[in-house]
């Protein structure tokens, strides 16, 4: 599984580490800064053109909305990844973790 290291540290808005987790994921044009709209290119394939399997680790952050937001995104992939499972018989391994 490919690993993915960003460094959220600079990043001083939950847009800002969305821009930089766009960029990760290659999203195309239009991509939104919501949850669902990671949950519909990370697991359904939708907006991005990186392909699963791939784990991303953020570090750099110990609390505040943008690990609240990772937190939310993490467990919402995890999700997804179940209901794909159910509909589709496979898995999606997309995983992102917050590392301290």
């Amino acid at each position: 599984m490919r690993t993915i290291e960003i460094d959220a540290g600079p990043c001083t808005s939950v847009k800002a580490f969305c821009t930089l987790l766009k960029a990760e994921i290659r999203a195309l044009p239009g991509h939104g800064d919501s949850i669902e709209a990671f949950v519909d290119s990370m697991v359904w394939g939708t907006m991005s053109e990186l392909a699963p399997p791939y784990l991303i680790r953020v570090r750099g952050l110990s609390g505040g909305p943008i690990a609240a937001f990772i937190r939310d995104l993490s467990e919402a992939l995890g999700q997804a990844r179940l209901d794909y499972r159910a509909r589709r018989g496979e898995d999606v391994e997309v995983v992102i973790r917050l590392r301290r």
